[in-house]
């Protein structure tokens, strides 16, 4: 071999597992790729370190696999692009499945990239080795088990083609994780083979085929993929516009949508052309958005918890967006319209509708839909009664919650809804956090980035996710040199030790990153869900298996490693957001209320609101 022919296979790859890692990472970066979590192990070397090497991506070493699940969920939620998983073989992988299977059904955008024993390991008792085909079964929207890596001009064009597919099939044409199982023979490290290795490199496959060893001129991925989002025809239009028509009382339900950015603008206009109130829940992303209009109602629960319906009578169509409602008020109120027409508009092939009330599903791009429908108007009575009951609603909720003194899950909420600068990061719990949101961070004025992990409503992985929205919002400002606004973590006692994990995370980030967030947590010694539904009058095993009080865990180790704040009153609680907002790391501020009293004033400010609206909708009735 001629001392050129040696530095041009060399400086191709020392070996085909690097050749193809570093032709898979060239493809992905060229697609869109910024974000990659790596979880420790072997097999899967050759992937980490030619992401470690690639200069347009952001690599990221997190050792539990089910935090860095979670992490990237977070990434992708927060930047709306796909993030990549890399981890060994094994149990590692399983340990991806719960942020897989929220992926999946929430739609977000996730590169699962597993490392594998190759076949001569498998079924013989090989150390590591476990069946990792389809894994994930379908959780994901496309599962490919990749060939094993060999050197030739045509298997090189086709792992830079999986790449550009795989990545675009993460985000059409419905979002979702892709699971990609790369079986991984040794030599793993980038070192040199002896040219007679069957895994060697031959010294004329650069000029052989120069596009398959260095890809396409000018950056272009291999394969550009434009996807368009399905337009509704006239039949779609008209089938919208003939139900306005019919309809004197159109109400818009606006579910949680992590694409809703995509089209409230023009829900917001088709809301404003149509008089239709729209009850907008804080995951909608309408009600802490700077562009909402006054058909945004933010106190609805109280509205449908109250007999407002009943004297300026029942909607007579509901359009529905997102998922399916989340308030129990709401879900009571689709369940009762037994003589309205209920549409879901929305891309998504799945029906949000648990309730089986729905007679259409427009599926089709909801911005070019409400773009070009909303030629009929409702009476101005209708959209003006919600308004004025949205007025009288905010009003009593604020002096209720004001007159309590103690420390409690509702008027944390309003307090924080005051506190929030512009611009800030929201991530919510599942549970009682969520719902406490919707019911009672009403009317804020600063437009708020509400994020949440509504797609299979678990409580697990609420810090790492949360952590995840903080660190892409910080690359995004360092990208675009600007001020970061901070990200606070709202979450439950339960939720929060549920990832303990995450919480080492998070001294971990803001030690290497520069990291932060602010994590709020409610301590009400336990699930104070259950305490709503049947189970709670079955005593200690309601106590025992369902609300399951952490007791002395929340004052473990994990904490230690976190800045903590106990604030005795509201003055203190303001003071130490306030602290952890403008302040690097990750600060933690405990909330201890009592769960029974929590519950109790929950209600009871539900009754008041709920008494007001029905006092001044009788007023201006009559």
């Amino acid at each position: 071999m001629s001392d050129d022919a040696h530095n041009s296979a060399e400086r191709l790859a020392p070996n085909a597992n690097t050749l193809w890692a570093k032709a898979l990472v060239d493809e992905l970066a060229r697609s869109g790729l910024r974000s990659v979590c790596i979880s420790p192990g072997s097999r899967s070397t050759p992937l980490v370190v030619q992401f470690a090497a690639h200069p347009d991506i952001d690599d990221i070493s997190i050792v539990d696999e089910r935090s860095g699940g979670f992490v990237a969920l977070g990434i992708a939620q927060a930047t709306r692009r796909p993030v990549a998983l890399v981890c060994t073989s094994g149990t590692a992988a399983a340990n991806f499945f719960p942020a897989v299977c929220e992926a999946s059904s929430a739609g977000i955008p996730l590169l699962v990239l597993t490392a594998d024993r190759p076949p001569e390991l498998q079924d013989c008792g090989a150390s590591q080795a476990m069946d990792q085909l389809k894994l994930y079964g379908d959780h994901v929207r496309w599962f490919h088990q990749v060939s094993q890596p060999e050197a030739t001009p045509k298997k090189l064009r086709y792992v830079r083609s999986l790449a550009c597919r795989a990545y675009n099939r993460a985000l059409s044409p419905q979002a979702g994780p892709v699971h990609l199982n790369f079986p991984f023979r040794k030599p793993l490290e980038p070192i040199e083979v002896p040219a007679d290795h069957p895994d060697s490199v031959p010294t004329s496959l650069a000029d052989e085929d120069p596009v398959a060893a260095f890809g396409r001129d000018g950056g272009r991925p291999f394969v550009a993929v434009h996807t368009a989002r399905p337009a509704p025809d006239l039949a779609a239009i008209d089938a919208l516009d003939d139900a306005l028509a019919r309809a004197e009382r159109p109400l818009i339900l606006a579910g949680a949508d992590p694409n809703a950015a995509d089209y409230r603008e023009a829900l917001v206009d088709f809301a404003e052309r149509t008089g239709a109130p729209i009850a907008a829940e804080p995951t909608s992303g309408l009600r802490h958005w700077a562009g909402r209009n006054s058909n945004v109602i933010s106190t609805a629960d109280f509205l449908f918890d109250s007999g407002f319906y009943e004297t300026v009578g029942k909607p007579d169509l509901v359009i529905r967006t997102g998922r399916s409602p989340l308030l129990w008020s709401a879900q009571s109120l689709v369940r009762g319209l037994e003589d309205a027409e209920q549409i879901v508009v929305g891309r998504a092939e799945n029906l949000a509708d648990p309730d089986h009330v729905v007679s259409l599903h427009l599926m089709c791009d909801e911005r070019a839909l409400f773009e070009e429908a909303g030629g009929h108007k409702a009476t101005c009575a209708w959209l003006t009664a919600h308004r004025g009951a949205e007025e009288v609603a905010l009003d009593t909720l604020r002096r209720t919650l004001d007159a309590e003194p103690a420390l409690s899950a509702a008027r944390m909420w309003r307090e924080l809804g005051t506190m929030l600068p512009e611009g800030s990061a929201l991530f919510v719990s599942n549970s009682m956090p969520i719902r406490n949101l919707d019911t009672f961070m009403c009317g804020a004025r600063s437009s708020v980035d509400v994020f949440f992990n509504r797609g299979l409503n678990g409580i697990d992985g609420i810090n790492s996710t949360g952590l995840g929205i903080a660190l892409a919002r910080k690359q995004l400002a360092r990208k675009e040199q600007a001020n970061e606004a901070p990200t606070v973590i709202v979450t439950g006692d339960v939720a929060l030790r549920h990832d303990v994990s995450g919480l080492y995370l998070a001294a971990e980030l803001a030690a290497q990153q520069d990291v932060g967030a602010t994590i709020i947590v409610v301590d009400n010694d336990g699930g104070g869900i259950f305490d709503y539904l049947p189970i709670a009058k079955f005593g200690s095993v309601h106590e025992r298996h369902f609300t399951t009080p952490p007791e002395r865990a929340l004052d473990g180790t994990a904490l230690g490693c976190l800045e903590v704040s106990e604030p005795k009153d509201w003055s203190e609680f303001r003071a130490a957001v306030e602290r952890s907002m403008t302040s690097a790391g990750t600060q933690l501020v405990r909330v201890r209320t009592d769960r029974a009293g929590d519950k109790e004033l929950r209600e009871t400010t539900r009754r008041e609101v709920a008494a007001k609206i029905d006092e001044s909708i009788r007023g201006i009735v009559q």
